[in-house]
C-alpha cells in the first residue's frame, strides 16, 4: 500500500484536532493522540468493516481503545470516519452531558464499542468479543464473520488482568483478534523501565500469540502490512508499533507529554510542525470525503448473510423468555449451588445462546451446562468456558462477550474471591450489560477452609455498586426466580449469591416471585406479629426456626435484593415489613454495616464484623451466635 498525501494530511490533522480538543477542555492526554494517530487512521481508513450510519451493524469489526485515555484521538477519528459526531461535539470534549466524555463510554458516543480507561480491561473485553465471534461464527458463519481489534499501551500490559486474558486468548487460538501495542516505552511517571522491564513480545509469544513489529510508528505502509499479515494468522496477533509519545509536540518522548495540555502558543507551534491548520474543530472537506469513501467502498464488498441463516441468528440471539421448571421436593432443601445447577440445566435448554464457566471451580460452584462440551479451539460449539484461575480476567472477558451481543454469559467463583473481579463488575454496571456473576460459598459456613475463604464484607460491598442486582435467595423457589431474572435482564448485570450448605427453608413460587419483584416478601405471616425476622440466603432457615421458638408472634421475611426493597415507596415497604408495634431483627452472616436503615433505631442486627475461623460449618455458626437458640435468647433479652 502506498501512502498518499491525503493520508498524511489526515493523520497530521487528527493529531492537531485532538490536541485542540484537549487544550480547550484544559485536561486530557495529548501524548497518545500525537503518537498513535497513524494507527487509528489505518484502522478506520483501511481496515475496519464498519458502517458509520449504522454503528450497530451486526457483522461489524470491533475496535476497543483499551488505552482509553486516548479518547480525544478516537473521537476525532470517529468524526472523520463519518460517525454521528459533529465539530460541535468535539469542541465539547470532557464537558457535562456531551457525546465526548473524558474516557470512552459505550452508549454515549456512536462508534464506541466499550467503556475503557481502567487499564487492561479493554484488552479483556476484546478477548471476550473475539470469543463471542468465534462461537457465533461456528453456528452462523455467513452472519458473524469479523475481526476484533484493540489498541493497548504500556500501562495496559502492566496491569495483571492483561496477563490473565492474553493467556486465555492464546489458549483459545483467537485468530481474528489483532492487538496493536503503542510501544513508546514511557508511562505517566517516567520511562517505562523505571517500573517495568518486561519483554512484552516474549511474554505474548509464550502465550501462543503471533508477534509482529513495526519499527517506525509513522510508517503507515508497515502498519498496514503488519495488520494484513495478522489477519491471516491462526493465532491472536500482537503488533508492537514503536511510537514516540507526544510526537511533534514540545514534550515528545517524555512522560510530561502524557497528560499536559498544550497552551495556545504550543498549539500554534504544533500546527506549524504538522503543516496543517484547523479552525473551529472543522476538518477540511476533502479529507473527510477521502476517508469516508474508503469506508463506504469496503462496505460494498462485504459478504451478505444467507437469508435463512440471518433469520435463525436473529431468533437465536433475541430469545429472552424462560419458564421456571417444577422443582423436585427433595431438591428444595439441598445446597443453594446444587439447586442452582438443577435450574441452570433447564434454563440452558430454553436458552441455547447461554454459555459460561467458572474460575477453575466447576466442581464447587456447579455452574456448568452439563450436556455440553468445553468451548475451545477445536470445538467452538461448546457452552462451557474453562476460564482458569483468572477471576478478574473472567469478568473482563464476560463483559466483552456481553457487549458483542448474540449470546448470554455467566461466570462463577467463590464469593470471597469476588474482590479479585470487582473492577470488572463495576464496568458491567457502567456499561449496562447483563453479565451474570455466580458466587457460591457465601458465608462462614464455608467451614474448614477458614477465614481466607469465608466472605464477611463482600456481600454488602457488592450491594454498594450502583446498577447491579445483587440477589441472595433464601429458598429453592427464590433461586429459580433469581436465575430467571438474571437471564431476562437486558441492561444490568446480576450477581447470584448461593450457599455451599443446605438451604432448608421452604417457600412458594408466588412468594419467590414477589420477593424478586419487590426485593423482599414474607415467608411466614402473623396478624399480630411483634417481631419481623428479616434474613437472606441460608439464614432464612435460621429465621424460620427462630420464629418457631419465639414466645412472641413473628413474621419471617426473606430479602434477596436489599437495594430493590430500599427503592420501594413507604407504603409498599410497610406491607412487607409492618412497622406498628413491631421490632425488626436482621439475620445475615456478614457485616452489619448497611443494615441499620432496615433495622431501625430499636432493631437488632445479627451479623459478623470480624473474620471467620477454620472450623466445621455448624461450629463456626455457633461460635458467632448464628443458631436459633442464641438468637432467641438475645431477642428475649432485648425485649425485657
Amino acid at each position: 500500500m502506498k501512502t498518499s498525501s491525503l493520508s498524511t494530511e489526515t493523520i497530521q490533522s487528527l493529531r492537531l484536532l485532538s490536541n485542540q480538543m484537549i487544550s480547550k477542555a484544559g485536561s486530557g492526554h495529548p501524548g497518545i493522540a500525537l503518537g498513535a494517530a497513524p494507527i487509528l487512521y489505518e484502522l478506520y481508513a483501511n481496515q475496519l468493516n464498519v458502517d458509520p450510519e449504522n454503528p450497530n451493524m451486526i457483522n461489524r469489526d470491533r475496535f476497543i481503545l483499551s488505552a482509553g485515555h486516548g479518547a480525544a484521538l478516537l473521537y476525532a477519528t470517529l468524526h472523520a470516519a463519518g460517525f454521528d459526531l459533529s465539530a460541535q461535539d468535539l469542541s465539547e470534549f470532557r464537558q457535562p452531558h456531551s457525546k465526548t466524555p473524558g474516557h470512552p463510554e459505550v452508549g454515549v458516543t456512536p462508534g464506541v464499542e466499550a467503556t475503557t480507561g481502567p487499564l487492561g480491561q479493554g484488552l479483556g473485553m476484546a478477548v471476550g468479543m473475539a470469543m463471542a465471534e468465534a462461537k457465533l461464527n461456528n453456528q452462523f458463519p455467513s452472519v458473524i464473520d469479523h475481526f476484533t481489534f484493540a489498541l493497548v499501551g504500556d500501562g495496559d500490559l502492566m496491569e495483571g488482568v492483561s496477563h490473565e486474558v492474553a493467556s486465555l486468548a492464546g489458549q483459545q487460538k483467537l485468530g481474528k483478534l489483532v492487538v496493536l501495542y503503542d510501544d513508546n516505552a514511557v508511562s505517566l511517571d517516567g520511562l517505562k523501565k523505571r517500573s517495568d522491564i518486561s519483554n512484552n513480545l516474549a511474554r505474548f509469544a509464550s502465550y501462543g500469540w503471533d508477534i509482529r513489529e513495526v519499527a517506525d510508528g509513522n510508517d503507515l505502509e508497515d502498519i498496514h502490512d503488519a495488520i494484513e499479515n495478522a489477519k491471516m494468522s491462526p493465532e491472536p496477533t500482537l503488533i508492537a508499533v514503536k511510537t514516540i509519545i507526544g510526537d511533534f509536540g514540545p514534550f515528545a518522548g517524555t512522560n510530561k507529554a502524557h497528560g499536559t495540555p498544550l497552551d495556545s502558543q504550543q498549539l500554534q507551534d504544533l500546527s506549524s510542525a504538522l503543516d496543517v491548520d484547523i479552525q473551529n474543530f472543522e476538518l477540511p472537506s476533502n479529507l473527510l470525503e477521502d476517508m469516508r469513501a474508503k469506508i463506504s467502498n469496503r462496505l460494498l464488498h462485504q459478504k451478505q448473510p444467507l437469508n435463512d441463516e440471518l433469520t435463525d441468528y436473529l431468533q437465536f440471539s433475541t430469545k429472552n423468555t424462560v419458564t421456571i421448571p417444577e422443582l423436585p421436593t427433595d431438591l428444595k432443601v439441598q445446597a443453594g449451588r446444587k439447586i442452582s445447577k438443577y435450574v441452570l440445566q433447564n434454563f440452558a435448554t430454553q436458552l441455547p445462546q447461554l454459555w459460561g464457566g467458572s474460575a477453575d471451580l466447576v466442581a464447587s460452584t456447579n455452574a456448568e451446562v452439563v450436556a455440553s462440551p468445553l468451548f475451545n479451539a477445536d470445538d467452538r460449539s461448546g457452552r462451557n468456558i474453562a476460564f482458569g484461575v483468572r477471576e478478574f480476567g473472567m469478568g473482563a472477558v464476560m463483559n466483552g462477550i456481553a457487549l458483542h451481543g448474540g449470546t448470554k454469559v455467566f461466570g462463577a467463583t467463590f464469593l470471597a474471591f469476588s474482590d479479585y473481579m470487582k473492577a470488572a463488575i463495576r464496568l458491567s454496571a457502567l456499561q449496562h450489560v447483563p453479565s451474570i456473576y455466580v458466587f457460591t460459598h457465601d458465608s462462614i459456613t464455608v467451614g474448614e477452609d477458614g477465614p481466607t475463604h469465608q466472605p464477611v464484607e463482600q456481600l454488602m460491598g457488592l450491594r454498594l455498586i450502583p446498577g447491579v442486582d445483587v440477589l441472595r435467595p433464601g429458598t429453592a423457589e427464590e433461586i429459580a426466580s433469581a436465575w430467571q431474572q438474571a437471564l431476562t435482564s437486558t441492561d444490568r448485570p446480576t450477581i447470584l449469591i448461593l450457599s455451599r450448605g443446605e438451604i432448608g427453608a421452604q417457600g412458594s413460587t408466588d412468594q419467590a416471585k414477589q420477593s424478586l419483584e419487590n426485593g423482599a416478601a414474607q415467608i411466614r405471616h402473623h396478624d399480630e406479629a411483634k417481631i419481623n425476622l428479616i434474613a437472606t440466603g441460608s439464614e432464612v432457615q435460621i429465621a424460620q426456626k427462630v420464629s418457631e421458638l419465639l414466645s412472641l408472634p413473628s413474621n419471617v421475611i426473606s430479602m434477596p435484593n436489599l437495594s430493590r426493597f430500599l427503592a420501594l415507596d413507604d407504603d409498599k415497604k410497610q406491607q412487607i415489613i409492618p412497622e406498628t408495634g413491631t421490632k425488626n431483627v436482621i439475620i445475615e452472616a456478614g457485616t452489619t454495616l448497611g443494615w441499620q436503615g432496615i433495622a431501625g433505631n430499636d432493631g437488632v442486627i445479627f451479623g459478623i464484623d470480624e473474620f471467620g475461623m477454620s472450623a466445621a460449618a455448624q461450629i463456626a455458626l455457633d461460635e458467632f451466635g448464628f443458631n436459633a437458640e442464641d438468637i432467641v435468647d438475645k431477642i428475649t433479652q432485648e425485649l425485657q
